[in-house]
């Protein structure tokens, strides 16, 4: 992994496979991160002490202003809009990660 990379955190990882057990997504690695992809386009993953996932622009924006999780900018000032981070609260979290699932399996048509 490059100097520079963000680690992923191997409680964090160990959280997220737990939550995704039920799910019908790929696990996978993206970035040097484990991930969950879906149709071969990653849907949530592991930044560093964080979980990221692809929601959308609308909704992750909404989360983002209810504080409920964070802006996902892997290099600073670049933000991914149709990202959010999660940076607490995983236990409870099983409920995003499968509309993260969901939002990319529509994207990609499957």
């Amino acid at each position: 992994m490059a100097a520079n990379m963000v680690r992923p955190n191997p409680e964090v990882a160990t959280t997220m496979h737990a939550l995704m057990a039920d799910q019908a997504a790929q696990p996978g690695k993206m970035f040097g991160s484990p991930c969950y992809k879906v149709n071969g386009k990653m849907a949530l993953g592991v930044f560093g002490d964080g979980i990221v996932l692809k929601l959308g622009a609308a909704r992750s924006r909404a989360l983002i202003e209810a504080g409920a999780a964070q802006s996902f900018e892997p290099m600073p000032g670049r933000a991914w809009r149709e990202w959010a981070l999660l940076t607490e609260g995983f236990e409870s979290a099983g409920p995003l990660l499968a509309e993260a699932v969901a939002f990319v399996r529509r994207e990609t048509g499957g």
